[in-house]
C-alpha cells in the first residue's frame, strides 16, 4: 500500500514554504537598511539623519538602499546646519 499525498496538502505544503521564503526576504531587507543607514551615520554623524533614512529603505522595501561612499543614494538624508 503506498501514501498518495492529498492534493490539497501539497498545494498548502508550497504555500507555507512561499511565505517563509518571502518573511525571510523581507527581514533580510530590513536588517540590510539598518545596517547601511546605522554606518552612513556613523560616519556622518549628525549631519545625517539615520531613523528617516531606515524608515524610507523599508518603505520602498530595500530599492532605496543608500551606499555611505555613493552621495546621490543618500544625500537627501544629510542635516544642514547653519
Amino acid at each position: 500500500m503506498s501514501f498518495k499525498p492529498d492534493m490539497r496538502v501539497v498545494v498548502l505544503s508550497v504555500m507555507f514554504l512561499m511565505a517563509l521564503v518571502t518573511l525571510s526576504q523581507a527581514a533580510s531587507i530590513t536588517s540590510m537598511c539598518i545596517r547601511n543607514c546605522g554606518q552612513c551615520k556613523e560616519m556622518y554623524g549628525d549631519y545625517f539623519h539615520g531613523q528617516a533614512c531606515a524608515e524610507s529603505c523599508i518603505m520602498t522595501q530595500g530599492v532605496s538602499i543608500p551606499d555611505c561612499n555613493n552621495p546621490a543614494t543618500f544625500n537627501r538624508f544629510l542635516k544642514r546646519f547653519i
